[in-house]
């Protein structure tokens, strides 16, 4: 076993010479694939995946020992990855602010407890904030990890499935129309209903080139970046005619019991878009069910004359959050009312430590480090401010959690007051 000196960390862009990639690349990009137990994927996929994470202008972050030799992978391949990408994340109130984002994380179980993760990601995340991030987001493979990190659950997201037997008819008229398309026509349409969705969504963080490329059935996932056999789409259009939502989706076979319609991607800018495209999805001859992901307060169960088809399965976490300008943050997020009020924030990394005077009139917040002897009115940890921050969780949930810590009568109110929002946070990305 190899001490720590031995370790190397290296931070590169994917590069491709001649429509090939690079070695380095290459071996970063396997890597990840055995960290997820993925298919190995041929020379085909390697290059397709190269070109996507240039196109998101993405940063890998490998980890070589330098004293592994052959005939262990580590001669050549990293014993960890992470990769990082800008984009832009919804605070609400039309705001799209800078946001890091975290993906590919991986480390071999050969070199597992040695503080891989600790250097990869304390390095990337101040690199990150003297860049001018204001935030870091990633959605977690395993829960357990990053809070230790400052990142709080932010979002949620539901599984869904919808008895169709006797079809999915609406309650309201329709407001538009659906139209049946060929899958790859989404990648003309889809960058701009994306890009509508994420504007209008609070919680949202901005779609990708991989993103764009599954809903028009390039690929389904990383595992297999083949085109998708008999994949089928649709397209809502509004009372003008204007694209504003889209679906792609595969028939389960008759073999399933009962006959399923399976969701891929799918994005509305409106809820009369959302519910009309899985109306029409609901309206296929000898299909009995609809299996699908959305927001935990989905408007599909109001809209279906009959709510009682539409049962969530599952309900879990999705978009972690993390901190790292907490005074660019907080001085650009709008405020449900007037207030003041004094928080202790703790973070391990030392980003938005110590107390912090929050004050908000006439809708215009100010954000200073407050005096030393301030008495702060609550403490919480920067994961938990990440956790409040988009409206996901309320004050008194985290106080009756036992993380934000209440040090003043009417803290809890104070706080709920200022951080409420009109809607739910969601995010659709996965990364």
């Amino acid at each position: 076993m190899s001490d720590d000196s031995t370790i190397r960390l290296e931070r590169f862009e994917p590069e491709l010479i001649d429509g090939v990639p690079t070695a380095s690349t290459v071996e970063f990009l396997k890597a990840i694939s055995r960290g997820f137990h993925e298919s190995a994927l041929d020379a085909d996929g390697l290059k397709i995946l190269a070109g996507l994470e240039i196109a998101d202008n993405t940063t890998f972050t490998a980890v070589y020992d330098e004293v592994a030799v052959q005939p262990s992978l580590h001669a050549e391949a990293p014993v960890a990855t992470y990769a990082s990408f800008p984009g832009t994340l919804n605070i609400g109130g039309g705001n799209l602010m800078p946001v890091h984002q975290i993906t590919s994380v991986t480390v071999s179980p050969t070199h597992r407890r040695r503080g891989l993760l600790r250097k990869m990601i304390t390095l990337d995340l101040a690199v990150a904030r003297e860049a001018g991030a204001v935030f870091a987001a990633l959605t977690a493979s395993e829960a357990t990890i990053y809070g230790r990190f400052g990142f709080g659950r932010a979002t949620q997201r539901a599984r869904f499935t919808l008895k169709t037997h006797q079809g999915a008819p609406l309650r309201a008229e329709a407001e538009g129309s659906v139209v049946a398309v060929a899958p790859a026509e989404l990648k003309k349409y889809a960058p701009a209903i994306f890009a509508a969705a994420h504007a209008r969504t609070l919680g949202s963080v901005s779609a990708t080139e991989f993103d764009v490329g599954q809903a028009a059935g390039l690929w389904e996932d990383y595992d297999s970046l083949k085109p998708v056999k008999n994949l089928r789409a649709a397209l809502h259009l509004d009372a003008q005619g204007k694209p504003d939502g889209f679906m792609s989706y595969l028939f389960s076979g008759w073999k399933a019991d009962p006959p399923t319609m399976d969701i891929g991607q799918m994005c509305t800018v409106t809820g009369a878009a959302r519910r009309e495209l899985i109306s029409y999805l609901g309206a296929h001859d000898l299909v009995e069910k609809i299996t699908g992901r959305g927001p935990v307060d989905d408007v599909l169960p109001t809209s279906l004359e009959n709510s009682r088809a539409y049962k969530a399965t599952a309900l879990g976490d999705h978009l972690w959050l993390r901190i790292l300008d907490l005074e660019t943050a907080l001085t650009a997020r709008t405020y449900g009312g007037d207030g003041h009020i004094v928080l202790r924030i703790e973070d391990s990394l030392g980003m938005a430590e110590g107390l912090w005077e929050l004050a908000v009139e006439d809708s215009a917040a100010s954000v200073r480090r407050a005096p030393a002897e301030s008495e702060p009115a609550a403490s919480l940890d920067v994961r938990d401010l990440g956790s409040l921050y988009l409206g996901g969780f309320s004050a008194a949930h985290l106080a009756e959690a036992g993380v934000l810590k209440v040090h003043a009568a009417n803290a809890v109110q104070t706080i709920d007051t200022l951080f409420a929002t009109a809607a739910i946070p969601y995010c659709q990305a996965d990364f």
